[in-house]
């Protein structure tokens, strides 16, 4: 037996079912036939032409606005409109968001999401917009996605969206924050150190030379212990050394000598043995 559920009848047969479409037709649309497509698209149009009076109604506002004191203002949103302030003040936000002529160009899609989801929307910047009507997405979501969502879902996404937004860029402001303040602490470390006097300079310097002129007799004198155990072994043995131990002294005297030219250093050392940067 069919059963009516809020107009529709349920487990009826489809002789039933088409005279419950003419009767459906026949009251509310002078008995032509059911098509859905139809059907869907006369919707489609009702929503853009209530979008559309929507957007007049925030271009009415706006001149109001424009023309009246604030408080008077808020009373005609209130009076003749029905509108508190914050609803006035999202129409008018509205409208001057699609005046731009690269929003006009996604307004007809946009608009067929219906007015409280494209008020939702706002929250998004233009760019996000136009690329959700050209086939793109916002945060993963289409506009066929944001379609068969409702209001509340929309709004709970695009909430999430930018806390998750706002978390990464917390995070990237953080490091920006701890990078700059290394920066700051090694250009004052850097500031900080002073350029060393020439005089420090040059006495480390000669340091280092008597140390390593230090090293150098002492590995003359092991050469000398050396040479000493080559002519007791020439002695006992018969075994002549004379021609190793020249050729490692002339090498070492010609590396020396060829270190006396490369400085123009005389044979005797000056008198006076001090620096010209400590003379001054």
């Amino acid at each position: 037996m069919a059963t009516e559920v809020l107009g529709h009848t349920v487990g009826a047969t489809p002789n039933e079912l088409a005279i419950h479409s003419m009767a459906v037709m026949e009251k509310y649309s002078g008995g032509e036939a059911y098509n859905e497509a139809v059907w869907i698209e006369r919707g489609r149009f009702a929503v853009r032409q209530t979008m559309e009076g929507m957007f007049e109604l925030g271009r009415a506002l706006i001149i109001i606005k424009e023309h009246t004191p604030h408080g008077r203002f808020a009373e005609i949103t209130e009076k003749e409109f029905g509108l508190h302030k914050r609803e006035a003040q999202r129409l008018m936000n509205a409208t001057l968001r699609f005046i731009d002529p690269k929003m006009k160009a996604a307004q007809p899609k946009l608009m067929d999401l219906g007015k409280s989801k494209l008020l939702e929307l706002l929250v998004e910047d233009d760019d996000s917009l136009i690329e959700l009507a050209e086939g793109g997405d916002i945060n993963g979501h289409t506009l066929d996605d944001i379609d068969r969502m409702t209001r509340n879902e929309l709004r709970a996404a695009l909430r999430e969206s930018r806390e998750t937004a706002e978390a990464k860029d917390k995070v990237i402001a953080d490091k920006n924050k701890k990078v700059d303040e290394l920066a700051e602490k090694l250009a004052k470390k850097q500031a900080g150190v002073r350029e060393p006097k020439a005089e420090d300079v040059g006495s480390e310097l000669t340091m280092q030379l008597s140390s390593l002129e230090v090293g150098i007799r002492s590995q003359v004198s092991r050469l000398k212990d050396l040479f000493d155990q080559l002519n007791a072994h020439s002695e006992a043995h018969g075994i002549s050394h004379q021609a190793k131990m020249v050729g490692a002294l002339n090498q070492i005297i010609l590396d020396c000598n060829g270190i006396r030219e490369s400085y123009a250093l005389p044979m005797e050392a000056p008198q006076d043995e001090t620096p010209e940067w400590l003379g001054e």
